[in-house]
């Protein structure tokens, strides 16, 4: 079997990390946390890490079972595919969410009108190709351009620091706020969830978990850090200033003789977006072949397009209408999958481990 190292594990864990995080989420997170959305994200980012030992408790439990056959083992075929299908919406809609900002963003700084064709015929070869070679191939190819992409968010960061930010005033907002705050944007959250869908796939040495956890702490620090510079740069005006990362450098785009800056941060943004929809398209996938798993590859990801396609057009065509719906419907399915799910996991796998101690102790017994 064709499987990824934990290195490669590692950094797709940080691009799902990335994802919708760096550029809308901390002008959205502003307008009702104020700067307290820094602790709003730690919070979710906590939650979040919880679900990185249950994914290696439930890999070392069944280290060759798909995620599929142990759902379906333990909750029948009906359930099991019932769970496939949320799976399937919730990986669907953030590639969908994914592509819409970047899609404002890119529109904003580069062609100032629409250019939605030029945009799909240029993402979805790729991200389709990526689908049909599988996991370890795009994994290969992320792994090589992790480097470029971290330089490229770290120096977005640095180079934030040559402008004039000061301290984000904290403790403005109360509870409420706070709280809702939390469940509004938790959809953009669940970045490890991927990893139970390509369990089988992973391959981890006795010792390498701790690999897991660094790579998650990387990202998740960058990501504080970016929102940490967008509210000292911006104070009270950072709910209107809608792509962070971008945002960052501006007032700083022409530094000595080396002309704009900003070229970085389009780099960056451009391969961070490409490599999420390669990961969210492949969990879409994944999930419609193990719910229809008499159909190919190909077949899913004719479907993907279709689907990704009409959607935008027809009922997601307006940028606003896609941000409002993960604010307000998208969360009730990102509890269910990224919380109910790992504890029903975790349930499996305690229940699995009593049998096995209650086994040994009938055999000791006799």
């Amino acid at each position: 079997m064709k499987q990824i190292s934990v290195r490669q594990c590692g950094v797709l864990i940080v691009m799902c990390i990335f994802a919708n995080k760096i550029l809308l989420m901390p002008s959205l997170m502003y307008e009702q946390a104020k700067a307290d959305s820094i602790f709003v994200l730690i919070v979710l980012f906590l939650l979040d890490l919880l679900l990185l030992p249950i994914f290696i408790k439930l890999k070392t439990t069944y280290p060759d079972k798909k995620l599929y056959d142990v759902l379906k083992d333990k909750l029948g075929v009906i359930i099991t595919k019932i769970i496939y299908i949320l799976m399937l919406l919730f990986f669907f809609f953030k590639c969908l969410l994914v592509f819409s900002i970047t899609y404002v963003y890119f529109k904003q700084q580069i062609y100032q009108n629409e250019f939605i064709f030029i945009a799909f015929i240029s993402f979805l070869p790729v991200i389709n190709h990526a689908v049909v070679t599988g996991v370890r191939a795009f994994s290969r190819t992320i792994e090589m351009f992790y480097g470029i992409v971290l330089a490229g968010f770290i120096a977005c960061l640095v180079i934030s620091l040559f402008t004039p930010i000061s301290n984000p005033v904290f403790f403005t907002s109360n509870g409420k706020m706070f709280f809702e705050s939390l469940y509004n944007h938790v959809f953009s959250f669940g970045d490890f969830i991927f990893l139970f869908l390509i369990m089988d796939k992973i391959q981890i040495k006795k010792g390498q978990e701790k690999h897991l956890y660094t790579y998650s702490i990387i990202g998740m620090l960058l990501v504080i850090t970016l929102f940490y510079l967008f509210y000292a740069k911006y104070q009270v005006t950072s709910f209107m200033h809608n792509n962070a990362l971008a945002d960052l450098l501006v007032f700083s785009v022409q530094f000595n003789a080396i002309g704009r800056l900003d070229i970085i941060a389009m780099i960056t943004i451009m391969l961070i977006t490409l490599f999420q929809m390669e990961i969210f398209n492949y969990a879409f996938c994944d999930c419609f072949l193990n719910i229809f798993p008499l159909l190919s590859k190909t077949y899913s990801v004719v479907v993907f397009d279709i689907i990704f396609a009409v959607l935008y057009y027809i009922f997601i065509g307006k940028y606003e209408i896609m941000v409002s719906s993960t604010m307000f419907w998208l969360p009730y399915l990102a509890i269910f999958i990224n919380y109910i799910l790992p504890i029903i996991l975790l349930i499996i796998i305690l229940l699995k481990r009593r049998r096995k101690h209650e086994k040994k102790t009938n055999k000791s017994n006799v």
